[in-house]
């Protein structure tokens, strides 16, 4: 494998890339694997599944079919449109008949990314402006979407309402209850944040970014106030549909029982995540469990490795929230429904050994 980064207006020649907007072939770019072969190299063989997608950019190939009759494709073909034998069981041998550049993309994700993308087209109408379809791409290009159901798309956009609100008008108030889930259309925002008598500045937000999520997992009051700066739109998402759409797609539990069997079986590392105040956590300390507590985990979230999985345990809301976070930022996380003190301890030291 190359650590050649792919060109994505190459990759734009082929179908379906040439119908993504660019803030998606942005976003897809960090999928793409750039794969170099020479010549007499099999690619892939008939009968053989495989859960990649393969992209000829350059050089030629030489395929076989069942009757052994081989045909000669090169990357200049006006036929070479698609992945090469687009189907999980190909139906050919590929080999390289010369050196070879191509682009390969895991199937399930360009499913996905397609399903949400025509999902999103559904809902625009001729007289859409460009801003109409930014924000929705902002959201499906997000980590947090690609833990939503495809099929749910449709049913969660339809649900926002757009705001006009201008420069200076405060969105959300620190310390109010939460009841909403915003998503900037046009405009900016600044967060800030009290500190002791002044008020800190702790983001400036664009169109496309989201906000107010928190408050409505963990059912506590807002952490920051959120002010216009500038006159734009906001849409906005209320706590009952962001709850029975959103939230419950993205925060998934999981068992003790369930927990034990993952943990025996699966591939990777398991990683508990205890995301109460350190006080808390000495005071009942859960064992093999890492304390990253919730108001820190944002910002340690970069340094956790994506390739293993996190089960937050503690206290229930502040866990959903903590195990929300981990999703947001593109990290296999589930919360655990604890039972009794013994079975969590097993449970616990089971997760420590994987």
């Amino acid at each position: 494998m190359s650590t050649i980064t792919a060109d994505m207006s190459r990759l734009q020649h082929f179908i379906p890339f040439d119908c993504l907007s660019e803030s998606h072939l942005s976003e897809i770019r960090g999928q793409i694997e750039v794969l170099t072969l020479p010549p007499g190299r099999l690619l892939f063989k008939r009968g053989q599944r495989t859960d990649k997608a393969f992209f000829l950019i350059e050089g030629s190939m030489d395929l076989t079919d069942a009757s052994f009759q081989v045909r000669g494709f090169d990357a200049d073909d006006d036929e070479n449109y698609l992945a090469l034998d687009n189907y999980p069981e190909h139906t050919i041998n590929a080999i390289s008949a010369d050196t070879c550049t191509l682009y390969s993309i895991d199937r399930n994700k360009l499913d996905l990314l397609m399903t949400w993308t025509q999902a999103a087209e559904s809902m625009l109408d001729d007289g859409d402006d460009e801003s109409e379809r930014d924000w929705m791409d902002a959201l499906l290009s997000s980590e947090l979407f690609s833990s939503v159901p495809p099929a749910m798309i449709h049913s969660l956009f339809v649900k926002f309402e757009a705001r006009d609100v201008q420069l200076g008008e405060t969105i959300v108030t620190e310390g109010d209850d939460g009841d909403t889930f915003f998503v900037i259309k046009q405009g900016k925002a600044m967060v800030t944040r009290s500190k002791g008598a002044k008020q800190e500045t702790l983001a400036a937000l664009s169109a496309g970014r989201f906000f107010g999520e928190d408050a409505l997992i963990s059912d506590s009051p807002r952490n920051a106030t959120i002010t216009m700066t500038s006159d734009g739109v906001i849409m906005c998402l209320g706590k009952n549909d962001f709850q029975a759409i959103l939230q419950d797609s993205v925060i998934r539990h999981i068992s003790e029982d369930e927990l034990d069997t993952m943990v025996l079986e699966a591939d990777t590392a398991c990683i508990l995540v205890d995301v109460r105040l350190p006080m808390e956590f000495r005071h009942d300390r859960t064992p093999g469990a890492r304390n990253l507590p919730l108001n820190e985990l944002r910002r340690a979230v970069h340094d956790l490795e994506k390739d293993f999985f996190y089960v937050v345990c503690g206290d229930g809301r502040r866990s959903e929230l903590g195990a929300y976070i981990l999703s947001e930022a593109g990290l296999t996380a589930y919360v655990l429904d604890r039972g009794s003190s013994q079975d969590a301890a097993d449970s616990s030291a089971l997760a420590q050994q994987a």
